[in-house]
């Protein structure tokens, strides 16, 4: 699967440090500024139960400078399956900056999963970070946190494998989601179509169907209508028929 990952965090709390140790396992003491966005790619295997998941990964490394992110966060961040958000443990305004980056990024690419980096660890004498703003934080975007450093590599490839792996796990519950919303779908399609004419009322429904709520049916028969394969009759605030429409009936030809 191809995968899209954005580094957020303020300037210099090292995000192209980071990428760089990972992908390349080199580190530089010079600092540049990143200069708009930059994008590294690597291939990643992640295990899933018996399988093993071939993750094709983009890593968006964004400027860090104030004002940037609200004038590329459309294009950067649409799309984005996973978020490291970077802070320096020697400077604790980068702590509390994580919540602005966070809004900003989420407001585009939606709940995904995410991970929060203390970075610069090779200098925690040094540290203006208290634990527990670093857990005030993470608890408050629901994401976990890892302590790394670009310099020495330590917790880095942690980082980026975790993000990985919950990205993987993330699409396969989507897929498993709707998997199961495809398998309702053919069953209440088929079951109209089997009664014809004499239509299905909501007790068979509930008869024929073990299990399921009412607000997956709801959601199923209106989506159905919406596509004009049945047609609801309703006999009350509350109990109602389907009977197939001839659409519905071409569209289940050879399974009734």
């Amino acid at each position: 699967m191809k995968s899209k990952i954005a580094l957020i965090g303020e300037s210099s709390v090292g995000k192209t440090s980071l990428i760089r140790r990972f992908v390349r396992d080199e580190y530089d003491d010079k600092y540049l500024h990143t200069v708009g966005t930059k994008v590294a790619k690597i291939e990643l295997t992640v295990p899933l139960g018996e399988f093993e998941v071939l993750v094709d990964m983009s890593i968006f490394d964004i400027m860090g400078q104030k004002g940037f992110k609200d004038m590329v966060k459309e294009t950067f961040f649409h799309g984005c399956q996973g978020l490291l958000a970077v802070c320096d443990v020697t400077r604790q305004e980068t702590l509390l900056a994580v919540h602005d980056w966070m809004s900003a990024a989420t407001g585009v690419a939606g709940d995904v999963p995410a991970y929060l980096l203390v970075n610069k660890m090779d200098l925690a004498e040094r540290s203006h970070v208290p634990s527990e703003e670093v857990e005030k934080v993470a608890e408050t975007w629901e994401m976990p946190f890892v302590y790394t450093s670009a310099k020495t590599g330590a917790g880095v490839d942690d980082a980026f494998n975790l993000v990985a792996i919950a990205i993987v796990e993330a699409a396969f519950r989507v897929a498993q989601a709707h998997a199961v919303d495809e398998d309702l779908r053919h069953k209440v399609l088929l079951l109209v179509a089997k009664r014809g004419r004499l239509g299905v009322t909501k007790a068979d429904f509930f008869a024929s169907l073990k299990g399921i709520s009412y607000a997956d049916l709801e959601h199923e028969l209106t989506v159905l209508e919406r596509e004009t394969l049945i047609q609801i009759n309703w006999r009350g605030p509350a109990d109602f028929t389907v009977e197939i429409t001839p659409l519905g009936a071409r569209a289940t030809e050879g399974s009734v």
